[in-house]
Parts: structure tokens; C-alpha cells; sequence
């Protein structure tokens, strides 16, 4: 489902570092993908928010049930942002990475 939104492993690692905090290897989440490595409930959360799909449909997919605690108000939105961003060009998408980095500071 990363695939689908043009996130290869490294700009899914990438990703999920700035929306969670957490850092994978980008190879670990291509063995999550070819099921190598088991899904956890957190991180089925944070799949949800990333890809927005409901955790619900998710848990239904993999049989993994999502905590309790939903995602945090950071992740909200995170899945349009990176469907509406998916067209832009390179040169493009850094204009808009450094303006939101400018607006962090």
C-alpha cells in the first residue's frame, strides 16, 4: 500500500520517522511488507495513519487488533498530504520540504 502512494522502503522509513518519531531501517519495513516481520498493533496504528485507512479495516486484514490509544494529532492528515504531494516534481517537493522545515523553526 506504501508502493501506491510512489514510497519506496527508504521513503517509508523516511516517513515514519517524521510522523512517529520512530526509525526502522528502510529494510525493515520491506520485510514487513513481504511478511517477514510481524505487524504490531502500534505499528498497525501507525500504518493507519500514514496510508489512511482505518485501523479497523486494517486489523480486519491482518487479524492484529490496534491499541487502544489512537495517533496523535501530528498524524492527522499525514495519508492526504501524501496522496496530494504525489505528482509534484522533485524540485517542487523540496520547495515545499523547506518551507515546512522553515515554518518549524
Amino acid at each position: 500500500m506504501a508502493r501506491n502512494r510512489n514510497l519506496n522502503w527508504t521513503a517509508t522509513a523516511k516517513t515514519f520517522q517524521a510522523v512517529t518519531g520512530r526509525y526502522w531501517s528502510a529494510a525493515t519495513y520491506g520485510w514487513v511488507g513481504h511478511g517477514r516481520i510481524q505487524v504490531t498493533p502500534e505499528l498497525l496504528l501507525d500504518f493507519s495513519a500514514m496510508l489512511g485507512v482505518a485501523s479497523g479495516d486494517l486489523a480486519a486484514v491482518t487479524g492484529i487488533e490496534p491499541p487502544v490509544a489512537s495517533p496523535g494529532p501530528a498524524t492527522a492528515g499525514v495519508a492526504e498530504l501524501i496522496w496530494g504531494v504525489r505528482h509534484l516534481t522533485a524540485s517542487q517537493l523540496r520547495q515545499v520540504s523547506d518551507l515546512a522545515e522553515s515554518m518549524r523553526k
